[in-house]
């Protein structure tokens, strides 16, 4: 085949050509055929090339000419009278494909095509179902007028032979699904929905000929296709509803349920009723309601039930579960009623769906859908009965215990399976059951709204009952779930009690005697426990040395040291005041670690960061800069390490087993062969930064310690310079060597900023000088990382104590970013770095207008040239950071008149442009997700300046307005309601709508 098609010019190279698109050919040479077909088909020969397509032999090639009338029906607008023969000729077409057994694709296009006319076309074919019926049933197109006075339908539609009636059903079906899709605000198609509305009856006729067989007389072929056509018409009157046509609908739901006891048709009958229980509660009856208990009391039900819970979970069992919770759903406030004793034996068989052996998600196919079920039913409970008060709550009646019914199912289901079987699972299989695990632990948070201290105490004495019986599986499963309930407990202590029989129980002392006792998951599970409930342990401190001393044994444990070091950062951070006089016996258990060649580098970090919020609460400053001097001297062994194998010539080699290098690499990581020096060192460089950074974020002062932002500068020791100068040495000698490296300069950014929100004295609140020159020096790599923490850098010295420190700071690092941005051959050859300068600029714009506008005029003609590139872009990360600087410049402001005068003079200069560039972009360039913030800039501009409605008139009457499709009255329509709108937030939506317009786009019916 040849790599450029040509466009084909006759009939037989159309043919050829969609026989070759049915052939094993490069994508390449598809997508060519695809686009020569298309050309003919919107042609103006289209219409014959359909004709001359639908009167060939062939499925595809008949395919191919139904699809073209339904290209030319979209894109061509034609009068009554040629609609009128399209029309005449579609019906003839099906008529004949229908006789020559063209099959089911041809059929079904064909019914598409109908359906197509009737959208641009329903005022010349009214009463469309009717007529089509007639003329199936004459074997000919049959003048519309006649029809009119013809015999009704219940006496036609069973003379139909099952090709006709499946035909006539499948154009009613689409002709729900497509005028489904049609805009019902447009008033293009107002008429349409309505001359649908008028066809409801007909198709009612239809469907209930095939669901209410005459003289007990059915055809499944028939029934199946009208179940179809009946879901579809349920979604369309949903969307659209009208009270006669639900009526109509309303009639054929209990023929509907009587097909479910049919095998051919349960699937299809299933699916209908679930997904209409489920989206359309309102539509069922009372008498509907009460078909569905008798049809759930029925034996019939009760088979498929037991089969369901029995382990039964092919599709079939699945649905009808499914069915179950969609009818429980829709009867949600029923099944609250404890009076009710229908309801509650409902209630019951739900609790039961969760009893079916098996794995969830894994096995279990019902079990995630019923416990959502179960969770709505709760969170329902909560909203309307349990809403005020949870004394005196009768947890021995229904609802709720059927409610602990389900908490007793749940926690049994989510034990973890033998390890041989987890792992024979594959991935989907493994995420699914822990998202269910997730699942129960969300339905137990919104059952404790209601229990509160019961709900816990039951799964204290399931752990205690465990840990008696060495149940490991139990023990996990109950630690899981009471674990789940931390985020519930509220602060204080009423819940300490019962937590004490667990954290006072023999717990710890069998987690430390190792997995060969306690298997490695559930000691990992216990070890979450405990740092979900830190807070405990603030409260209860004779608790607190077994724990940490339990968390620091298993850090040890390769299996245990992610989370162990989780749990040991967490209760340091919460219990960091009560800790304080231990800090040397941390520092020392610190060191001890550092010695493990397993030390996981993420677990170190966490240990360290736990230490270092210890350190952070020692009352005397002189002892917490001494314990910093200790872990800073530990983190550089690690440093002159780095520093020495860096100094080795390039190629050099390292023995992969040398302890350096064990330390260096993770155990998932380390080489097998000898290592490079230099990748030693880099690895030594990343681990040093990545303790620094956590040392760095422990000491942070915590967000709820009361400080004064106003605070004036304080003397800084001796001590406390020298450690900046330390710090500081490490960071300049680290980027100078591995900057090329792109983690390296995110962390040491990271370090930096972790001294950007303190307000007081600090190891790691640096002077301003030196954080500018350490900016500003050379970096090889994510420069955008490190203009975007210069930004940060300069919004703290505004809110913090060196306010002093501002305009000199900035004196130097503007010029510095914006230098960087000049570079760039184009703004968006690096997306990253324009946002976070455009960023920068912004900022300093917002706080210091006079800072930003005292740079040279070269300068500021550059960013603000940049800054409408830019705006003119494409590149949606640097296009909105543009867009809030043009609104942060539209409303500055200053209290000197000179910086005042150079703003309004600026305004004055890039107003027209600016103007210019929103209108580009409304007007159809921009992407839709961008329109909001477009739209930022543009109320500002028409609520803060005068000549913002003669700058945009001209902006939409220029000849270079990027659409065609508005006229010059849209563009003054949208101008007056942009005016009169003066910045309100309904700016946003006649963006939208002008955009949409300027696109051509109503997102009415299209094929």
């Amino acid at each position: 085949m040849e790599n450029n098609i040509q466009i084909p010019t006759t009939l037989p190279e159309v043919e050829h050509l969609i026989h070759q698109l049915y052939k094993p050919n490069p994508p390449g040479v598809i997508s060519q055929i695809q686009e020569a077909i298309q050309r003919v088909q919107k042609s103006p020969q289209g219409w014959q090339l359909a004709q001359g397509l639908l009167a060939r032999p062939g499925a595809n090639i008949k395919f191919f000419g139904a699809l073209t009338i339904i290209i030319k029906l979209n894109t061509e607008k034609l009068s009554d009278d040629d609609a009128l023969s399209v029309l005449r000729n579609l019906i003839t077409w099906l008529i004949n494909s229908l006789d020559d057994g063209s099959g089911p694709v041809v059929i079904r296009k064909l019914c598409s095509a109908l359906v197509a006319y009737y959208i641009h076309y329903s005022h010349t074919w009214p009463k469309c179902i009717r007529h089509l019926i007639h003329s199936l049933d004459r074997n000919a197109f049959v003048p519309i007028e006649e029809s009119a006075g013809s015999l009704p339908l219940e006496l036609i539609i069973p003379e139909l032979t099952t090709q006709k009636f499946l035909a006539a059903t499948r154009f009613a079906t689409a002709l729900a699904e497509e005028t489904d899709k049609v805009d019902t605000k447009s008033t293009q198609y107002i008429g349409l929905h309505e001359r649908v509305f008028d066809n409801a009856s007909d198709a009612s006729a239809l469907m209930s000929s095939a669901l209410v067989p005459v003289n007990g007389v059915s055809n499944i072929y028939n029934q199946g296709e009208a179940i179809d056509c009946l879901q579809a018409w349920f979604i369309y009157a949903q969307h659209t509803p009208k009270q006669p046509l639900i009526q109509l609908l309303q009639a054929l739901v209990q023929p509907l349920i009587n097909c479910l006891l049919e095998e051919e048709l349960y699937e299809g009958a299933v699916e209908s009723l679930t997904d209409t229980l489920s989206n359309w509660q309102q539509f069922f009856t009372r008498h509907h309601i009460d078909s569905f208990y008798v049809l759930f009391e029925s034996e019939w039900a009760r088979q498929r039930y037991q089969s369901l819970v029995g382990g039964d979970f092919d599709f079939d069992a699945v649905q009808f579960g499914m069915f179950m919770l969609a009818f429980g759903d829709a009867q949600m406030v029923e099944m609250m009623d404890t009076t009710d004793t229908r309801a509650q034996a409902f209630l019951v068989g739900l609790a039961g769906l969760l009893t079916a052996p098996g794995y969830p998600a894994a096995e279990d196919k019902i079990f995630v859908p019923a416990l959502e079920f179960w969770s709505a039913f709760v969170e329902n409970l909560v909203d309307t009965i349990y809403s005020e008060s949870t004394n005196n709550i009768p947890w021995d009646k229904p609802p709720l215990s059927q409610v602990m019914q389900v908490v007793s199912y749940g926690w049994q289901k989510i034990k973890f399976p033998p390890p041989d079987v987890y792992n024979s699972w594959d991935s989907a299989d493994k995420t699914g059951f822990n998202d269910a695990r997730k699942d129960v632990a969300d339905f137990l948070q919104a059952v404790y709204t209601i229990s509160g201290l019961p709900l816990i105490s039951l799964f204290v004495d399931l752990i205690l009952r465990a840990l008696t019986n060495s149940a490991w599986t139990e023990l996990e499963a109950a630690c899981f779930c009471l674990a789940a309930l931390s985020d519930c407990v509220s602060e204080g202590d009423s819940y300490d009690d019962a937590l004490t029989k667990v954290f006072g129980s023999s717990l710890f002392d069998l987690l430390r005697q190792g997995q060969n006792i306690v298997p490695m998951r559930t000691r990992h599970t216990c070890l979450y426990l405990i740092e979900r409930y830190s807070e405990y342990f603030v409260r209860h401190a004779e608790y607190l040395p077994a724990a940490l001393n339990l968390l620091f044994t298993a850090v040890d444990d390769h299996h245990l040291a992610l989370a162990s070091s989780k749990s040991i950062f967490t209760l340091c951070s919460s219990c960091r005041k009560l800790l304080t006089s231990e800090i040397d016996a941390f520092l020392e258990q610190y060191s001890a670690l550092r010695n493990n060649r397993e030390l996981d580098s993420l677990a170190e970090e966490r240990v360290v960061g736990g230490i270092a919020a210890i350190l952070q609460s020692l009352p005397s400053e002189e002892h917490k800069l001494n314990a910093v001097k200790r872990l800073l001297a530990m983190v550089g062994i690690d440093v002159a390490a780095c520093l020495q194998f860096k100094s080795t010539q390039i190629n050099a080699l390292v023995d992969q087993n040398d302890p350096m290098v064990l330390r260096a690499f993770d155990i998932s990581e380390r080489p097998a062969s000898p290592v490079l020096a230099h990748e030693v060192a880099l690895q030594l460089a990343i681990r040093s930064l990545r303790c620094l950074c956590s040392i760095a974020k422990g000491l942070q002062a915590p967000v709820d310690l009361e400080t004064d932002d106003e605070a004036v500068q304080t003397n800084t020791s001796q001590d406390l310079e020298r450690i900046h100068l330390d710090i500081i040495e490490i960071l300049v000698q680290l980027k100078d060597l591995f900057s090329n490296n792109a983690e390296v300069v995110d962390v040491i950014c990271a370090i930096l900023r972790a001294g950007f929100s303190e307000n007081d004295p600090g190891p790691f609140v640096f002077p301003p000088q030196a954080v500018t020159e350490l900016i500003v020096s050379n970096w090889q790599n994510r420069i955008p990382a490190v203009v975007n923490t210069a930004s940060a850098f300069a919004s703290s010295l505004n809110a913090g104590r060196f306010k002093q420190h501002v305009i000199p700071t900035l004196g130097t690092l503007l010029p510095w970013a914006f230098n960087l941005l000049h570079q760039l051959p184009d703004p968006e050859t690096d997306p990253e770095l324009s946002q976070y300068g455009m960023e920068f600029a912004q900022r300093v714009l917002l706080r210091r207008p006079e800072v930003l506008m005292s740079q040279t005029s070269n300068v500021l003609e550059f960013l603000f040239g940049f800054a409408m590139k830019l705006l003119n872009g494409n590149e949606p990360l640097p296009k909105g950071a543009a867009a809030e600087f043009w609104t942060t410049f539209i409303t500055a402001k200053s209290d000197d008149p000179n910086v005042q005068s150079t703003l309004n003079e600026a305004m004055s200069h890039f107003g027209p442009q600016l103007s210019q560039s929103l209108i580009q972009n409304i007007g159809g360039k921009a992407a839709r997700s961008d329109l909001d913030k477009l739209s930022d800039p543009l109320k500002k501009l028409v609520a803060q300046h005068v000549h913002a409605s003669k700058w945009l008139e001209a902006a939409l009457s220029a000849p270079n307005f990027p659409s065609d499709k508005v006229s010059a009255e849209d563009k003054t329509l949208f101008l007056k309601k942009l005016i009169n709108l003066r910045g309100a937030r309904a700016t946003n939506q006649v963006v939208r709508d002008f955009w949409l317009a300027c696109r051509g786009s109503s997102f009415a019916y299209a094929s």
